[in-house]
């Protein structure tokens, strides 16, 4: 049933795609090369890694509408794509121009082996080069070097589902609420350990309110059922088999909310540890030796666009942009980032760049060392 859904909603999203309010082009020489250069290479190869990626894939045809150059993207695993292109590069085969994905992957892998490019000298676009536009007056990058993962966008991190059925939000107003032996057995849980929750678990592990005592305190006395399918542990809260789901959940209990169940995403307040401000999937990198580099420039400048920006927000629908010019009415509240909100603002703390392998290794060991694989 749920894979059904999911393709309900990815082909309503491919019919009714917004059309979008242009905003002038840049009109200096040298874009304009551009745009001819990238004309003549003809494509560019480009990998959406992770679910926010994988729903902009219906936004694809209004780049190549305007420039004229077709899209090739692939979707799927960003392990499986790191072991391909270093498998290439070692044979002297360069094959993707941009990556559209998390950041633990490029961390881990992608930056280790230099595939990547440093960003700032590609950003040619006056208003995407312009860091007024952009949140807090800055741009904002995932790495070490702040130079190589651009975080394009992001939305207050929601770690909790509920049947609502079955939980009032009220009942859980903080994540020590969370620790209720009311609650005990009746959580169903993607592992804070697994690579893909890195964006929301690691700040929690951060947050001297929550820290590394709460998630030993939730792993060994709250006897989580943990899966490895997020849809799995969704559909098991809005039938009722679990009141609560933590962890990696949202997206999918939003898409079995919309089709009348009785569960949401996400609870509609913040906790009282305080409201982390996380950009999951939404970076985009820069590939070195990039096999079209003018597309791949061209591209990367379309994508940080204030037109490219506004369609993604009305594609993705829970991610904010970090530009500060594209209007988010169209997102659902809880998904917008408030100009005066205080965040911690994960991907922008060097505890949360440079240690974030060495955390979700911890996390993985206190899940173990509490019994859990």
């Amino acid at each position: 049933m749920s894979k059904w859904l999911l393709s309900a909603v990815s082909l309503a999203a491919i019919l009714v795609l917004p059309a979008l309010e242009s905003r002038a082009e840049p009109n200096s020489a040298a874009w304009k090369e551009l745009v001819k250069a990238a004309r003549q290479e003809g494509k560019v190869e480009v990998i959406l890694s992770g679910q926010v990626p994988r729903l902009l894939r219906v936004a694809m045809p209004e780049f190549e509408k305007k420039y004229g150059v077709k899209v090739n993207f692939q979707t799927g695993s960003g392990r499986a794509h790191s072991e391909r292109i270093l498998a290439e590069r070692r044979v002297g085969r360069f094959t993707v121009d941009i990556w559209l994905g998390g950041a633990n992957t490029a961390l881990k892998t992608l930056l280790p082996n230099k595939v990547l490019a440093p960003v700032p000298g590609l950003l040619v676009d006056p208003e995407v080069a312009n860091q007024s536009l952009w949140y807090k007056g800055k741009h904002y990058y995932s790495d070490p070097k702040h130079r190589y993962i651009f975080v394009w966008g992001a939305s207050p991190a929601r770690n909790v589902a509920i049947n609502t059925n079955m939980v009032k939000p009220e009942e859980i107003k903080s994540y020590a609420d969370l620790l209720d032996p009311k609650w005990k057995g009746k959580i169903v849980s993607w592992s804070p350990g697994k690579q893909g929750t890195g964006a929301s678990a690691v700040p929690m592990y951060l947050n001297p309110k929550i820290g590394e005592t709460w998630f030993r305190r939730w792993a060994t006395e709250m006897n989580v059922t943990i899966v490895e399918d997020a849809r799995q542990g969704a559909e098991w809260v809005a039938l009722g088999r679990f009141p609560i789901g933590m962890f990696g959940m949202t997206t999918q209990a939003e898409v079995l909310r919309s089709q009348g169940l009785p569960v949401i995403g996400y609870l509609p307040h913040a906790m009282a540890e305080g409201e982390v401000l996380s950009a999951s999937a939404a970076n985009i990198m820069a590939v070195d030796r990039a096999p079209n580099p003018n597309a791949m420039k061209l591209f990367l400048n379309w994508v940080l666009s204030r037109d490219a920006q506004s369609l993604f927000l009305k594609t993705a629908k829970r991610i904010d942009s970090l530009r500060t010019d594209v209007d988010n009415s169209v997102l659902d509240e809880v998904y917008r980032i408030d100009p005066k909100g205080d965040y911690f603002v994960a991907f922008a703390q060097d505890d949360y760049i440079n240690r974030q392998a060495e955390i979700i290794e911890n996390l993985r060991k206190i899940m173990r060392e509490a019994g859990y694989k």
